[in-house]
């Protein structure tokens, strides 16, 4: 006798048997049971999971002479020529080779004629998207209005190719994707029943690779039962498939977790030397790092996993052993490596280096850590409240923000000192002119900073300075680099260990440039002029009775 398949021998029989669709076999055992079993159907979904297998299950179920029951007997004439697949009252059409309006025409034909044993004649149109335009537009009538003993039921793997006008006329069930963990478990059946010895890991690679199709994962099956001697071992059948096993894929992330270029190189010379496909390979690992990353996520991801509990509870382990954003980081990057590899004429070469730039991702500070470093940073620093007029640092009675520098000792004969000594600290304005002079020489960019603020104290033992809050100035002097800069400015100028403190202050800035400024108002009042006497202004107002109002020059923004 000819060997039959795994496929077709573990067919299902009945709505119990059909795995991965709890949601399509309770809603037609429903049916049958009330009695309200619609004339057409639509079991839309992937290839392999059940959609012409619930279709002769419900045929039989229609059909049994014992019924109809939402369990057929399996043993009446109806029940066992529709297993067979030579019941009369049954028809499979294959809308691929069967697409024509001819084809149609013919089976319309057929529609008016009586079932010969059973309850119903049943038609069951597979690749039912194949049908050309004129062949849906054929059987349109027939499938809105048939006699009471017809029943069809369209399979497809396409629904989004079938007219509106099919649709509308049809109860549409969506097959899904069978789950890794539902596929397993019928494997496992499976080899029990057949007497073959292997162990879940295999079984699970079997699912994974059969991408949600139980047809798939027998056809696989059956090929390691072949060509394999039991019992069989992931590692084996990974190898004959050629596939990557799980194993490699956790050796992997575990390298790159551990920042372990080596390692990564070494396991890609091992897949490459296998033959297995790096395209593929790269397209599994992409998968592994979303699976650490949803299980990263805590008992809400982990529930969403659809992978065996052993698996589940190393890819948890893997997953807390870093940051949540370090797993984003890595599956973001090697998103795009997958792409390059599919694109590239030297795949191993992009794998490798792409993954040994991964392996050396340092690890992500989090932001709350960054934060309580810098304010560690702060602390360290000589900030402190400052006080009205001592040059010692205190409590400020007003609460506002002072700032002390750091201060430098210093020694010889300095620029200031000559000064301090003839005029004392009367004349702190003019001390504090020369002093902005001087480091204007080699500090521009401070020394402009400087210009807006208020020298409330400028001598040999203290300088205070005093800022508006919030303002530009205040930020730029109080970085610790331009604070350094100052502080050691002062204690060269003054040939002394000069206490520095800056504080926010409601004292305006003097002005420092005086002749600047009276030339700087006599070119705005010039402009001003200027721009009311132009002829094209005084055309204006006269052609439309105006007065002028405001005059904005590019000296200013609004002078009146």
């Amino acid at each position: 006798m000819s060997y039959v398949v795994l496929a077709r021998r573990w067919r299902p029989l009945t709505f119990a048997g059909l795995v991965g669709q709890p949601h399509v076999s309770k809603t037609l055992e429903n049916a049958i049971r009330s009695s309200r079993v619609a004339h057409a159907f639509l079991f839309a979904g992937i290839r392999g999971v059940g959609k012409t297998s619930a279709a002769r299950i419900l045929a039989r179920a229609l059909n049994c002479l014992n019924g109809p029951a939402p369990e057929p007997c399996g043993t009446c004439e109806s029940c066992t020529s529709i297993k067979d697949g030579t019941a009369v009252d049954v028809v499979e059409i294959d809308g691929a080779s069967h697409n024509s309006v001819d084809d149609v025409r013919s089976l319309r034909e057929t529609v008016p004629y009586r079932p010969v044993i059973g309850r119903y004649k049943i038609y069951i149109i597979d690749e039912v998207h194949m049908l050309s335009t004129s062949a849906f537009n054929a059987i349109l009538k027939t499938l809105e209005e048939p006699p009471p003993h017809v029943k069809f039921i369209f399979a497809t793997t396409e629904p989004q190719k079938i007219p509106a006008t099919i649709l509308s006329r049809c109860q549409r069930y969506d097959f899904h994707r069978i789950s890794i963990a539902d596929i397993v478990g019928q494997l496992e059946l499976i080899v029990r029943e057949e007497k073959f010895e292997t162990d879940v890991q295999t079984l699970t690679l079997l699912a994974r690779e059969a991408d949600g199709s139980m047809r798939d994962a027998l056809s696989l099956l059956d090929q390691i039962m072949a060509a394999l001697k039991a019992p069989v071992k992931e590692k084996d059948a990974a190898r004959f498939l050629g596939v990557v096993s799980s194993r490699v894929l956790y050796d992997f992330s575990r390298a790159l977790l551990e920042h372990d270029p080596a390692s990564c190189i070494s396991l890609i010379e091992g897949v490459d030397r296998e033959g297995y496909d790096l395209v593929t390979f790269s397209r599994h690992f992409l998968e592994h790092l979303r699976n650490l990353v949803v299980a990263g996520l805590g008992k809400s991801g982990v529930k969403s996993l659809d992978l065996p509990k052993s698996e589940v509870s190393e890819l948890v382990k893997q997953a807390s052993s870093t940051e949540s954003e370090d797993l984003h980081r890595y599956f973001r990057h090697f998103s795009h490596t997958c792409e390059d590899v599919a694109r590239s004429s030297f795949p191993r070469l992009i794998l490798e280096m792409s993954l040994v730039r991964m392996a050396h991702f340092r690890n992500l500070v989090p932001a709350s850590e960054l934060v309580a470093r810098i304010e560690s940073m702060l602390s360290s620093s000589t900030i402190t409240k400052g006080h009205g007029g001592s040059g010692n640092p205190g409590p400020s009675s007003s609460g506002e923000k002072t700032q002390q520098s750091g201060r430098k000792k210093k020694s010889g004969p300095g620029k200031g000192s000559s000064r301090v000594k003839a005029s004392g600290e009367a004349d702190s304005l003019e001390m504090w002119k020369d002093l902005l002079e001087d480091l204007r020489k080699t500090q521009p960019l401070l020394a402009s900073a400087l210009e807006h603020c208020a020298p409330l104290k400028v001598g040999a033992e203290e300088v205070r300075l005093g800022f508006a809050e919030d303002g530009f100035a205040l930020k730029r002097v109080s970085a610790d680099e331009n604070l350094g800069k100052l502080q050691a400015f002062l204690d060269n100028y003054f040939s002394n260990q000069v206490n520095l403190v800056i504080e926010a202050s409601d004292v305006k800035p003097p002005t420092l440039h005086d002749e600047q400024s009276r030339k700087l108002e006599e070119e705005k009042d010039k402009s001003r002029r200027e721009a009311v006497q132009s002829p094209l202004v005084q055309k204006a107002l006269r052609e439309f009775g105006g007065t002028v109002k405001k005059i904005q020059t590019t000296y200013d923004q609004g002078g009146e």
